[in-house]
C-alpha cells in the first residue's frame, strides 16, 4: 500500500475514534506531534471524515471522491452504529472501509493527490502521518528504537517538495524518496 494511502487510513482511524466522542465542543486526535479537528458542527462519520480530510494537504476532487467511496461501501446507518463500536472493532472496521477508498479515486482518476501548493501547516499533518505510519512499518518489521528514530528523523528532514513527490510521484519515483529516508536506517542496529 503506498504512504498516502497508509496516511489516509490513519486519519480515518482517528476520526473514527473521534467520532465515538459526542459532546458539543472540536474534538481532536493526534497524528504523530500534530493535531487534527473535527469541529462541532460536523456529525456523523461522512462529515467528520471531509473536516479532517479537508485539514491535509489533498486536492478537492481526492477527498470528495475518498469521501463518496466511503459512503459507497458504509451505508448510513452502517456510519452510525460505527461509533457505538468498541473502539478495536470501530478501527478494524473503518481500515476495512477505508483501505479501498484511497487507492479506488487514484485509480479511477490517474491525477496528483496532494496539493503542490499545500501550506507549512498542512504538509506539516501529512509529514506526521508518514513518520507514524512508516514507524509502524519498521516496528512490524523489528526495528530498533534507534533505527525507528532514524526513520523519524529522515522524514523531519525530507523537504516539501520530496514530501509532496510521495504523495503525488510515480510508483518509481516514491520508491526512490523512500529509499533516500530508508537506507540510512538500514545502517543501524
Amino acid at each position: 500500500m503506498p504512504p498516502r494511502a497508509i496516511f489516509a487510513l490513519i486519519v480515518v482511524l482517528a476520526a473514527a475514534a473521534v467520532a465515538g466522542c459526542g459532546g458539543s465542543s472540536d474534538q481532536t486526535a493526534k497524528v504523530g506531534d500534530q493535531t487534527v479537528t473535527v469541529p462541532s458542527d460536523a456529525h456523523g462519520v461522512y462529515a467528520e471524515l471531509q473536516a479532517i480530510l479537508d485539514q491535509l494537504p489533498y486536492q478537492g476532487w481526492y477527498t470528495h471522491c475518498v469521501v463518496d467511496q466511503v459512503k459507497k461501501v458504509l451505508s448510513p446507518s452502517e456510519a452510525e452504529a460505527l461509533s457505538a463500536l468498541p473502539e478495536a472493532e470501530r478501527e478494524q472496521r473503518a481500515l476495512e472501509v477505508t483501505s479501498k477508498a484511497g487507492p479506488a479515486c487514484e485509480a479511477q482518476h490517474h491525477r496528483p493527490v496532494i496539493d503542490p501548493n499545500a501550506t507549512a501547516k498542512e504538509l506539516d499533518l501529512l509529514r506526521a502521518g508518514y513518520v507514524s505510519s512508516m514507524a509502524a512499518v519498521g516496528e512490524a518489521h523489528g526495528a530498533s528504537p534507534t533505527q525507528i528514530a532514524c526513520i523519524e528523523k529522515g522524514f523531519a528532514e525530507l523537504p516539501p517538495k520530496l514530501l509532496i513527490g510521495i504523495g503525488n510521484g510515480s510508483k518509481k519515483a516514491r520508491e526512490g524518496i523512500l529509499l533516500s529516508v530508508f537506507k540510512p536506517f538500514s545502517k543501524l542496529k
